[in-house]
């Protein structure tokens, strides 16, 4: 089934003029990570640099090239306010599964002082089997409780490329996530508070403390500063060939 809804929205995708959809969204940040070596990304829509640090890499990508995690971040400047609506997206690949009954890997976060304001990633616990994730922390403390996470319908498969978006409409007080162009899961968010730390690649932040980091690939990392439309979100996501 999930072949078929995949397949299904990959030719929708084709379909569809995106590119005046596209025109209308507003991206402000950029990540493509195309560099082939050293320790520095550049963000094409500001200009601003990111650091990889740890066991993180370039490496093959979906188009072109990404990043590689084996436990390493990158830390960056976050280009949109967190207080207020946002859209994230990334193309994610998941090396391997959570082998243990509990675990959440982020590919994409912010900080706070002491807890990620969100984070994008792959979450496995009691209530799922391992899916995708977004959800925004409703205070920067090291508890950092969480209202409702929006998670994806379909676990996660390992060595299969995803486009993953996280929506947050702060007006409503709802997050969303996005599968492969499709809306997927919402969650609730009832505190708006901007995370004024650092946007990061590869793990989130949790009490202070680097965890959660992602076992695999992130690829063409883009933020806009409004929630993305349903129409908006599908124009994002363009098959791999």
């Amino acid at each position: 089934m999930r072949a078929v809804l995949t397949m299904t929205a990959a030719v929708m995708s084709l379909c569809l003029t995106a590119g005046a959809v596209q025109a209308d969204a507003p991206l402000v940040s950029e990540w493509r990570l195309d560099e082939v070596s050293g320790t520095t990304t550049t963000d094409s829509v500001t200009g601003a640099s990111g650091t990889l640090s740890g066991a993180a890499a370039f490496g093959p990508g979906v188009f072109d090239g990404g990043l590689v995690f084996g436990g390493g971040t990158v830390s960056a400047p976050l280009a949109v306010d967190t207080g207020n609506s946002f859209t994230v997206s990334v193309w994610v690949n998941l090396d391997s599964k959570c082998a243990v009954t509990k675990c959440k890997f982020a590919a994409v976060s912010a900080d706070g002082e002491r807890s990620s304001r969100f984070s994008l990633g792959y979450l496995k616990d009691r209530d799922h089997l391992g899916n995708w994730y977004f959800e925004l922390a409703e205070a920067d403390t090291d508890a950092a409780p969480i209202t409702a996470t929006a998670t994806t319908t379909f676990p996660v498969e390992t060595g299969e490329w995803t486009h993953v978006v996280g929506v947050y409409d702060a007006e409503s007080g709802t997050s969303y996530v996005y599968d492969s162009g499709s809306l997927s899961g919402s969650g609730t968010v009832n505190t708006q508070w901007n995370g004024t730390g650092a946007l990061t690649l590869g793990a989130l932040q949790k009490a202070g403390v680097r965890t959660g980091f992602f076992p695999g690939s992130a690829d063409e990392v883009r933020f806009y500063d409004r929630a993305l439309t349903h129409d908006e979100v599908f124009a994002l996501y363009h098959p791999a060939s």
